[in-house]
């Protein structure tokens, strides 16, 4: 960090973290320094002030959230190149409004889709915007197995009819959505 007014702006939030009152923040100044205030200090010893106030337990936080990345939020529905990128948004973001998924935010979806895409191609595609037409049908079709088997599970779990065709076998993606959203409408509506 290269600007003295940030470094005095972190060493502040580090004495509020730590909890520090007057006393023992002008302490640690002067133990670190020789000097007891930050205005009198240069870069170097404001960064010494830093790593002590590191060493006693502050950690440095970007603004953003706690890992430090700006999440990012899918668009509207229908501006992708093909169906299948909205499809695999929507899929994402309904995964965690069922609470499948912690995140449901396009950086978090573009972090699965970079793990998806580098282990069945070799070539990791950093946005789902980016995808191939093959690259989105693979994604979607991995997406909808999973979200399948969590509902399957969550339905089981709650004693739930999961539906099934005539010889037993788990009627498709969409028929699965359904059943599962029905059932959490009758929850909401109790």
């Amino acid at each position: 960090m290269k600007n003295r007014n940030q470094l005095i702006q972190l060493i502040h939030v580090g004495k509020r973290e730590l909890a520090l009152d007057d006393e023992t923040y002008r302490m640690l100044l002067e133990a670190e320094t020789n000097k007891s205030s930050c205005g009198k200090m240069g870069i170097k010893e404001l960064e010494s002030v830093l790593s002590a106030m590191e060493a006693k337990g502050f950690k440095r936080r970007l603004k953003n959230n706690k890992q430090g990345i700006k999440k990012r939020y899918s668009p509207k529905s229908g501006k992708a190149r093909n169906a299948e990128i909205d499809k695999i948004r929507a899929i994402w973001i309904t995964m965690a409004k069922h609470e499948f998924i912690r995140d449901g935010s396009e950086t978090a979806l573009d972090a699965y889709v970079r793990r998806m895409t580098h282990r069945n191609a070799g070539d990791g595609v950093d946005h789902v915007a980016w995808c191939t037409d093959r690259q989105a049908y693979t994604i979607l079709e991995s997406l909808k197995n999973w979200h399948r088997r969590v509902m399957v599970d969550a339905m089981n779990e709650h004693s739930w009819i999961v539906p099934t065709n005539d010889t037993g076998k788990l009627l498709c993606y969409d028929e699965i959505a359904n059943a599962y959203n029905r059932y959490l409408n009758t929850l909401v509506q109790q």
